[in-house]
């Protein structure tokens, strides 16, 4: 199998500038409001994701760095509106 290796464009890093502005602001909101709506655009950005990028077998270290923040992106948010939503 040949690995695959897609080029790099302005629109890939795009998104993965949103998606680290989106997890610095998740990580400093402290706002149950703003940590919903940031929740759920790492939902969102999750789904830019897959559209962006052309495919997960991608050797592009761009692909795995986003890929890597969206999931901790996602995984962060959730814990942070459990936290935040029981105060």
């Amino acid at each position: 199998m040949i690995p695959a290796r897609y080029p790099v464009t302005p629109i890939k890093i795009g998104v993965t500038l949103l998606t680290i502005g989106l997890l610095m602001a998740m990580l400093l909101a402290r706002n149950p409001i703003l940590t919903a709506f940031l929740c759920f655009s790492s939902l969102i950005t999750a789904m830019i994701h897959f559209n962006v990028f052309e495919d997960t077998a991608d050797t592009q270290p761009l692909n795995r760095i986003d890929l890597i923040l969206q999931v901790v992106f996602v995984v962060l948010s959730i814990g942070k509106v459990i936290v935040v939503g029981s105060h």
